[in-house]
Order: structure tokens, then C-alpha cells, then sequence
């Protein structure tokens, strides 16, 4: 239906139920008619929020959907609840707020696996990875949008596969596989222009004319962005407006067309500020910033640039925040404030590397890889083509392999006193700025500090993590091409170790409060991560009972990294010959600030004679004596580790 047309037929409908309605509640009438009225009144609510969505008038959308959110939910209908909520989901995403976003797509998506709408999944599934990409999390992007595009290709729902191809084409430009992002734009373009869906078409349009502007194709992209501009305001869409105008600058601004491009910034500033978009708008703040700066208008580069900094760090968008970064070093360095030069370049470059690092690369040919499998394009001679590659790097000398074990062992001590020094010092600046507060702001100073430890300790075993992981990296590059087998199992013995490491410390800095940290969840999930990734073809049976106890974090750091090496060795030595297996382990107060953890298999045990003399039990020994604690071993049944700490 035309776009001028339906809304005023919608209007009429409005009001026509509207009145229906009121004669109902003065009448004793069946109760079946009325929830068909009720359906009926909120859906015109709802494409009164979809209309006003559609003109970037977000207050109202919202407004309307949230009035047919209370309707459906009086006449319970599920489908409906759950279309209401992820349209109120998209609105919270577009203004900006993204978490919240995610927390109705989560609701709407719940029910409908609950009453196996798949189609319904599908389109969540998409919203979902919108909220990852903007957050910079583009592995989990990548893997949401192909789980959609799988749904979507089985239910035959070409515009759906045709909005899933384009977010996955979005994703690669990011990643710089442009030829990959073309195929995948041109099959989404031909979709809509099949089916008609003008608004879709110019989104895509736009979207191949960046993919020219990246490779320096001007002219091309020039054409395809005013193709998307021409459709875009046909169809009134102010979002796709922006876009193309914002795109058009950019063109302007690569061929030196600075007036021209600045021209185009500041329509595309206008409208995304007309329509509230906070994302746009500090994309658009930045784009301006950084005319200014190119013609030495520093002041109100730095202006610019500064708003559109608070936007993204309020919004806490990596790729908005690492533009604005970006822009404000140069502003800096112009000034001569090299300080503040040099925090921007910090700034910059953390950004970057959180949203592209290899470890991202690696998930997204990993996702990429899994689809097409899938799909049955992927080609046997392309694996063995890998497997030959890895095999085919020079042998490593085995002082380089013994400086590298040396190394994790120090690596791991040395962090593990850092944390606890870092703790100390912490805990002694809180008394001394506790002293000189005063009584009404105390509560206040104590909060925002326990907040910035918390920041600072998860930053910490953040880039530990990432060291270990670095650590791994080299490991696994030194072993390629290593043909001893014994060499290589201690590489890989090392590699492992040090994985564990990193999964520790991963736990602790996604932990919401590392002051109270839940050592039953936390340890419970560490065993699970180890024997998920260790027990390969085995089916290993847990039993952990962990009390719920107060343990200081720096006593869960070597704790755990004892109970990841007792797990370990159970894995790799007690179930040789064994498809099936048990591994039990206990933690209990068993006296005030006295601890037992028991970690027991029911696996082949040990000789009496024999005497363990690997690396891994000696870790264990230095952690529990760091611990300042006792180890027990019982060599029958199976094998028992009972430590007093």
C-alpha cells in the first residue's frame, strides 16, 4: 500500500475499533470478540509507531508502541508481544541506547522460541547482532547474522535473506574483504529489487557505493550513493537521507572538495539531530571535525571533535570513540599539548585493536568457515591445502622451547603479585581518602572508588589475559614444523597450560563485582570451560560440590589455577584406554578461614612407587604453598588431591 495512503486508512481504523471498544466494555458481550478487537486496536497502535519510526519521529513511535505492548498483552497474544517488543527494541537502538535494546530483543526473541516462531527468530537474531557490531564485538555479529540467514533461507523468505546478506557484506567491509562484501551486497540488491522493497534497495545502494569509496572508485560510488539518495527521499526515509548525504561527503572530502564536503556533513548533521540518532549524530560531529581540521579551523575542530567524543564514550561505541580519538591527536598535536596528543594516540589505538584484532579475524573466518560448510561449499582440498601450510615452518632448537616454559611460569608469578600489589595499594588509598571526607560524602567517595578498583582490576586481568594469549600465540607459531613428537607435546602441554591461565583470568575480568565474586559459579565454570576444550571424544561425568564462601581474589587466582592443572592432569592421564570417566570436586570452610578443596577421578591412579615430576605438579606444589597450605595425595581408587589451605 502506498506510503501516503495506509497510515490515513490505519487512522480510520484507529478510531473505528477505538469506538467498537468502548460499546464492548458497556456490554456483556463474548469474550472471544473482544480480544479480536483488542488484537485488532493494537495493531493499530503499532503501525502507528511503525509510522512514526518511519518519519524519525522516535518519542511518538515509542509512545504508541509501548500503548499496543499493554493492549496485546490484555489479550494475550504471544506473536504480537513479542513483534511490540522488538519494535520497542529497535527504537531504544536507534536513539543510542543500545543494552537496553538488547534487553527487549532478548525478551521478544524468548518467546518466540517459546512458540516457534521461526521466521520471528530470524529477524532478532539479526537485531541482535546489530547491538554486537555496534559494541564492537564483530565475531558475535558475524555468527548472530548467519544463524539468521540459515533460518531464513529454510522458510524461503527472500527479504529477510536479502537484510541478512547485507549485514554480513557490512561486516566484511569492516574486516577489509571487499570482494567478499560486494558478493554479498549484489545478491541482497537483486533480492529487493525482485521483491520491490524500495527503502531496502536504497540501504543497499548506499552500501555498495562505500564499498567503491573504499577502493578509491569515486565515480562508482558517487553513482550508487545518489541512486540511494534519489530512492531514500522518495520513500521519506531520513535514515537512509543521512547516510548517502553523510557518504557523498566523504567522497568530496578523498578528491580535496572540502567546501562541498563540509556542505554535505552539515545536512547530514541536521537530520540525524532532527531525528535524535546519537550514533549518527556523533559520526556526523566527527565527519565535520575533521573538515575543520584540514582547513586549519582548529577551534572548531576541536569543538566538534569533543562533542562527538562524549557521544560515543556515553554510548560506548569502540568505532565512534576511535574516530573521535583520532581527530583530537591531530587537534593536540597542532596545539603542541603533546600530553594530550599522546593519551588520544593510547586512546586510538585501543579502540582499534578491540574492534579488529586477530583473534576477531580468526572468529569471523571460523563462523564463515562453519556456514559454509554447512551449505556443502566448502571443498576438501582447501582444509588439506591448510594442513600442509601449518606443517611446513622451520624446526625450532630446543633452548628456545625451555627460555619459553621459563617464561609462562615467570610470566604467571610475576601477574599474580601485581594483582595482589595493586590490591594492597588500592586498599591503602581508600583509608587515606576515607580519613578527610566528610560524613555526607563518604558513601558517595566509597562507591566511585570501589567502582575504578573494579574497572582497574578487570583492565588488569583483562591485559593478562591478553598477554597469556600472546604468550600461547608464539608457542603455537615455534611449534610449527616441529617433528619430534615428544617436542611437541610439550609444546603442547605449555600451550594448554597457558590457556587454562588465560580462561581464569578471562572469568575474572567479566565478572560484574571482583569484590564478591560467586566462587561456586566461578569455579563451577572454569571446570566446565576445562573439560569442554580438554575431554575430546570422552564423556566425562562432574561432580562438584562447592560451598558458597568468602574467598579474596587473591586467593581465588592461585586457587583456581591449582584446580585447572589438578583437572587437567586428569584428563590427559587418567582415562587413557577409557571412554567414560568421572572427576569430582569438593570446596568447603571446614574452620573459621580454613579451607579444604578435594579433587578426585576415578581413573587408573597411580603407581605407589611413582612419584609425579612434571611441571604441572610442580605448579601446583608453588600455588599451595603460596597458598600456605598442605597437599595430600591417595593413589587408590583413582587418584585423590586433598589440600588444607
Amino acid at each position: 500500500m502506498d506510503d501516503n495512503i495506509w497510515p490515513k486508512y490505519n487512522e480510520w481504523l484507529y478510531d473505528f475499533i477505538k469506538a467498537k471498544l468502548e460499546i464492548v466494555e458497556n456490554k456483556n458481550i463474548d469474550i472471544t470478540l473482544k480480544k479480536t478487537l483488542l488484537k485488532a486496536f493494537g495493531e493499530c497502535l503499532n503501525n502507528k509507531g511503525v509510522y512514526y519510526n518511519n518519519i524519525g519521529n522516535y518519542s511518538m513511535a515509542l509512545k504508541y508502541y509501548e500503548e499496543s505492548l499493554l493492549i496485546m498483552k490484555e489479550a494475550g497474544y504471544k506473536k504480537e508481544i513479542a513483534v511490540t517488543l522488538n519494535n520497542i527494541g529497535y527504537i531504544h537502538l536507534t536513539t543510542g541506547e543500545s543494552l537496553k535494546a538488547l534487553e527487549y530483543y532478548l525478551k521478544s526473541i524468548k518467546i518466540k522460541k517459546g512458540i516457534g516462531d521461526k521466521k520471528g527468530i530470524a529477524n532478532s537474531q539479526n537485531n541482535i547482532a546489530q547491538v554486537y557490531y555496534d559494541h564492537g564485538d564483530i565475531a558475535k555479529a558475524l555468527a548472530y547474522n548467519l544463524k539468521s540467514l540459515k533460518i531464513k533461507e529454510k522458510l524461503n523468505d527472500d527479504r529477510g535473506i536479502s537484510a541478512s546478506l547485507n549485514n554480513i557484506a557490512v561486516i566484511y567491509i569492516d574486516q577489509g574483504e571487499n570482494k567478499k562484501a560486494l558478493e554479498f551486497y549484489l545478491k541482497s540488491l537483486a533480492l529487493n529489487v525482485a521483491i520491490e522493497d524500495k527503502r531496502m534497495t536504497a540501504i543497499i545502494l548506499n552500501n555498495i557505493g562505500l564499498l567503491y569509496t573504499t577502493e578509491g572508485n569515486y565515480s562508482n560510488a558517487l553513482e550508487y550513493y545518489e541512486r540511494s539518495l534519489n530512492i531514500s527521499s522518495e520513500v521519506t526515509d531520513k535514515h537512509g537521507l543521512l547516510y548517502s548525504l553523510r557518504n557523498i561527503g566523504d567522497v568530496y572530502k578523498a578528491k580535496g572538495s572540502y567546501p562541498e564536503a563540509l556542505e554535505y556533513y552539515q545536512k547530514s548533521l541536521k537530520i540525524s539531530e532532527e531525528i535524535k540518532n546519537k550514533k549518527e549524530i556523533a559520526t556526523s560531529l566527527n565527519s565535520v571535525s575533521n573538515i575543520y581540521l584540514i582547513q586549519n579551523n582548529v577551534m572548531k575542530a576541536k569543538s566538534y571533535a569533543n562533542k562527538s567524543m562524549r557521544l560515543a564514550k556515553e554510548l560506548g561505541y569502540p568505532l565512534r570513540i576511535r574516530d573521535a580519538s583520532e581527530v583530537l591527536k591531530k587537534v593536540y598535536q597542532n596545539e603542541g599539548n603533546w600530553k594530550e596528543a599522546f593519551m588520544m594516540q593510547q586512546l586510538f589505538i585501543e579502540m582499534r585493536d578491540s574492534v579488529r584484532n586477530e583473534k576477531t579475524e580468526q572468529n569471523t573466518i571460523k563462523q564463515q568457515a562453519k556456514y559454509d560448510l554447512e551449505k556443502k561449499e566448502l571443498q576438501l582440498s582447501k582444509s588439506e591445502q591448510e594442513v600442509k601450510l601449518l606443517s611446513s615452518q622451520n624446526e625450532v632448537q630446543e633452548l628456545r622451547l625451555y627460555r619459553n616454559r621459563i617464561s609462562i611460569i615467570m610470566i604467571a608469578t610475576a601477574l599474580g603479585l601485581v594483582v595482589i600489589l595493586i590490591i594492597l595499594v588500592l586498599k591503602g588509598n581508600k583509608k587515606k581518602k576515607v580519613i578527610f571526607k566528610l560524613l555526607k560524602k563518604q558513601k558517595e567517595d566509597i562507591s566511585r572508588k570501589n567502582a575504578e578498583k573494579t574497572i582497574m582490576l578487570k583492565e588488569i586481568h583483562h591485559r593478562v589475559k591478553n598477554n597469556l594469549q600472546v604468550v600461547n600465540s608464539l608457542l603455537r607459531y615455534q611449534s610449527r614444523g616441529i617433528e619430534d613428537k615428544k617436542i611437541l607435546g610439550m609444546f603442547e602441554t605449555a600451550q594448554k597450560r597457558v590457556l587454562s591461565m588465560a580462561m581464569l583470568h578471562e572469568k575474572l575480568y567479566r565478572s560484574e563485582d571482583l569484590k564478591h565474586i560467586d566462587v561456586k559459579d566461578h569455579i563451577t565454570l572454569l571446570i566446565e570451560d576445562l573439560v569442554k576444550n580438554y575431554a575430546v571424544g570422552k564423556k566425562i561425568k562432574l561432580d562438584i560440590d562447592i560451598s558458597r564462601i568468602p574467598i579474596k581474589i587473591a586467593v581465588l587466582t592461585p586457587l583456581g589455577l591449582i584446580i585447572s592443572e589438578l583437572i587437567t592432569n586428569s584428563l590427559k592421564y587418567a582415562f587413557v584406554g577409557q571412554k567414560n570417566g568421572q572427576i569430582s570436586v569438593s570446596l568447603k570452610e571446614i574452620q573459621n578461614k580454613k579451607y579444604e578443596l578435594i579433587v578426585t577421578d576415578d581413573g587408573v591412579g597411580f603407581m605407589p612407587s611413582e612419584k609425579p615430576k612434571g611441571l604441572g605438579s610442580k605448579l601446583v606444589q608453588i600455588f599451595t604453598k603460596q597458598l600456605k597450605g598442605v597437599i595430600e595425595k591417595s593413589d587408590f581408587p583413582g587418584t585423590v588431591y586433598k589440600i588444607v589451605f
